[in-house]
């Protein structure tokens, strides 16, 4: 089992020394959140809470997800950086490109790119984008975006968003950026069984067990069942046990994101102090008994 460690919501100033400590206390990798803005009246219901409304406020720091990752790879030298999840349809695609070749370069292929086709209409009114079709836009931006990460030399495509000639992206990862897929519904599952691996967000463990069922199923009609590489990462709503990540293990996941500051703290700022010694918690209790 991975252990990751979420700075979503963090204090910018303090990343650093969260990935120094996340890396000496043996966790695999950062998750990162991603939001352009946050409106100050949002339409869109908040799919993740009981009311349909966002638990963070305007104030909440999200820095640019490639950009903190290329930063963040530059005091360590292990640790992965994925968002989860990132918005590709939010975007067009040669900026997103741009900006995931050249981390992944920076980090020396340490990052890891989770996506999702995102809820908030709002973001997407604001950058001219079609909320409406941003799944299909997902997939072909998807594909457009492995040509780029995969290809020395000329890149063309011609599909329903993007028609354009042989173009060349420079630089190119030397090493693969794996795609993990984030959402729950069939469209969802169906597009995570065809990629790398899918993204659960606070699920009851119980509940898990249904989700990675009908993954099961959709990778059965995708036809990659039989891959031993295939990943499953999930969060959970508590700070994980020994016993839960046995659990998880049966179930099939790989990876588990944990937030060990909000679990006893909630948004309210704390200091790198006391998310060290979270952290140093949950790498004593589960890490270490790996």
């Amino acid at each position: 089992m991975r252990i990751w460690q979420s700075i979503a919501f963090a204090e910018t100033e303090q990343l650093v020394d969260i990935a120094v400590a996340a890396e000496e206390l043996g966790y695999t990798g950062l998750t990162t959140a991603d939001h352009l803005v946050t409106p100050q009246t949002i339409e869109a219901p908040y799919p993740y809470s009981e009311d349909g409304s966002i638990w963070w406020d305007p104030n909440t720091d999200f820095p640019d997800v490639w950009m903190a990752a290329a930063v963040l790879a530059q005091h360590t030298t292990s640790l992965r950086f994925m968002p989860l999840v990132y918005i590709p349809p939010l975007r067009e695609v040669f900026s997103v490109a741009k900006l995931i070749s050249t981390a992944a370069v920076f980090s020396n292929n340490r990052v890891e790119l989770g996506a999702g086709v995102g809820w908030m209409k709002d973001e997407f009114l604001l950058t001219g984008q079609d909320f409406h079709r941003r799944g299909r836009h997902t997939d072909e931006m998807l594909e457009v975006l492995r040509k780029f990460l995969t290809t020395e030399g000329m890149v063309t495509h011609s599909g329903e968003f993007y028609d354009f000639p042989p173009v060349q992206m420079e630089p190119v990862p030397t090493g693969p950026v794996p795609v993990l897929i984030g959402g729950v519904s069939k469209p969802a599952l169906r597009r995570a069984a065809r990629w790398d691996g899918w993204l659960g967000i606070n699920f009851e463990i119980d509940e898990l067990e249904q989700m990675v069922g009908q993954l099961n199923a959709a990778r059965q009609e995708a036809g990659t069942a039989d891959r031993d590489d295939y990943r499953i990462m999930m969060a959970l709503n508590q700070a994980p046990t020994l016993g839960d990540v046995e659990r998880l293990t049966e179930m099939g996941v790989t990876d588990l994101n944990v937030v060990p500051w909000l679990f006893s703290h909630g948004l309210a700022t704390s200091s790198i102090e006391f998310k060290r010694d979270t952290m140093a918690a949950i790498a004593d209790s589960v890490i270490s008994r790996l």
